[in-house]
């Protein structure tokens, strides 16, 4: 992970969401995580995916999808 907060490779992305699979990544990036894949190279930033993080635990706390 870089000091900028970019986690740039599924492996980083993974690393920082305490290991969380490929199938997981991408059922969580078809729910809107904030994740760019391009040309099978993989983007995001901490701040972005604990943001969507919050969202999408507290929608799931009040019986959203």
């Amino acid at each position: 992970m870089k000091e900028c907060g970019l986690l740039d490779g599924q492996e980083e992305i993974s690393a920082f969401l305490k290991g969380a699979g490929k199938k997981k990544l991408y059922k969580w990036i078809a729910a809107g995580m904030p994740v760019r894949v391009e040309g099978g190279r993989w983007l995001a930033h901490k701040e972005n995916i604990d943001e969507w993080v919050k969202h999408y635990t507290r929608t799931i706390e009040k019986g959203g999808k």
